[in-house]
């Protein structure tokens, strides 16, 4: 074979061979196709976020329109203020409970009241109503008040100086009886002291102060009208150190309604000065709410009057006391 054809023959064989190896590489994809892909999955993307914003912006809008009704806030406002007061009386029960076991009134005070108040506001509460599925705390009141009776009915038998003293001052050695039958049955171990109906009896004791005796008022006083108020002036006995107890505001007065002052509307005279005598029997005012609101706390104040008592409150040997009263 000629030089010639053998250079044709190998020519021929290199062109077939590329041409295996054009078809057996795989094609290239075209950039603009990729592109064009790229740009439409944008737009579906943000289609999608300008939908999803659009139906968020709807519901914002609509939830803001149904807010601005008229009745909606109305109702709004109503909800709040109860959820306001329901913090505010929890946090208030919470502060009388928590001081109640803490706080104890230490002033010398001419006045003592039972069953003993507890906390700063001088709190006595029960709810009342019959046991066991009504009534609870009055029972513990009662048995305080039974045990105070149960002194002057133990005293009979300790001491036999004791005597009646109709008005008159005792005899030298002698003290005189308090006659605590004179109390209203209502206000007896009997009848639970009013506490199991709702309508209590608070006892005002005289506390043994040793050496103290009222100063009380002629009638030249009430004439002149230096010291006995107008309004308590009818009915005022000197042979009493009179006693009032009154509510604090006009709606303290209205919850209070009315009272009974018994056996007397103050303390016998002749039971003083006391001198640490064994037998003494410290005379007693019986209060008994007739009739008090339920479910309100009813602010108090008694005063014990003579031209000797001081009225302020933190005054040595006041004679000026406070309770409030809270039936459930």
């Amino acid at each position: 074979m000629t030089d010639t054809g053998r250079q044709e023959k190998s020519e021929a064989f290199v062109m077939e061979n590329m041409d295996g190896k054009k078809e057996d590489e795989p094609a290239e994809e075209s950039p603009l196709k990729i592109e064009s892909i790229n740009v439409a999955s944008a737009i579906e993307a943000k289609e999608r976020d300008a939908a999803s914003r659009s139906g968020k912006e709807g519901r914002v809008k609509g939830f803001r329109s149904w807010l601005a009704k008229p009745r909606v806030m109305w109702w709004i406002a109503v909800m709040v203020a109860i959820l306001l007061i329901i913090v505010v009386l929890i946090i208030t029960l919470l502060a009388m409970k928590d001081s109640s076991e803490t706080y104890r009134d230490v002033t010398p005070r001419l006045l003592m009241v039972h069953p003993r108040p507890k906390g700063p506001y001088q709190l006595i509460q029960f709810r009342h109503g019959s046991l066991p599925h009504e009534g609870a705390d009055w029972p513990t009141l009662v048995n305080e008040l039974s045990n105070l009776m149960s002194n002057y009915h133990s005293k009979l038998n300790i001491d036999r100086n004791r005597t009646e003293c109709f008005g008159q001052l005792p005899p030298d050695g002698y003290t005189c009886y308090f006659d605590t039958s004179q109390i209203s049955p209502d206000c007896r171990t009997s009848n639970f002291f009013g506490y199991q109906d709702g309508s209590p009896c608070i006892f005002l004791q005289f506390p043994n102060i040793t050496g103290w005796k009222p100063q009380t008022y002629s009638t030249r006083d009430l004439e002149l009208g230096n010291y006995l108020p107008k309004e308590l002036r009818h009915g005022y006995n000197p042979a009493f150190a009179f006693i009032d107890c009154q509510g604090d505001t006009d709606i303290d007065k209205e919850n209070m309604g009315p009272i009974l002052f018994m056996p007397e509307q103050g303390f016998p005279v002749n039971f003083f000065p006391y001198t640490s005598h064994p037998g003494y029997m410290p005379p007693l005012v019986v209060i008994r709410f007739r009739q008090p609101k339920v479910g309100v706390a009813i602010s108090i104040t008694c005063k014990l009057w003579a031209k000797n008592v001081s009225h302020q409150y933190d005054a040595v040997l006041s004679g000026v006391t406070r309770l409030t009263l809270l039936i459930d």
